[in-house]
């Protein structure tokens, strides 16, 4: 979970970063929308992980 809060903090600079920059919004969404994406998917993927070990553990105690 800690990688994860570490990449979200990645992007919200990054996400200034384009913001005050003179880059224009299409460049700032060919850079950006990967990264949310990538994101995104590394938090599915640990919520998913999560609910597997919880039910592996829950399975076990029966």
């Amino acid at each position: 979970m800690f990688a994860i809060r570490r990449y979200a903090l990645i992007l919200i600079v990054l996400i200034i970063g384009v913001i005050l920059g003179n880059m224009g919004l299409d460049v700032a969404l060919i850079i950006l929308t990967p990264l949310v994406l990538l994101w995104l998917m590394l938090w599915d993927e640990k919520s998913y992980r999560r609910s597997q070990q919880k039910h592996n553990h829950l399975s076990y105690k029966k």
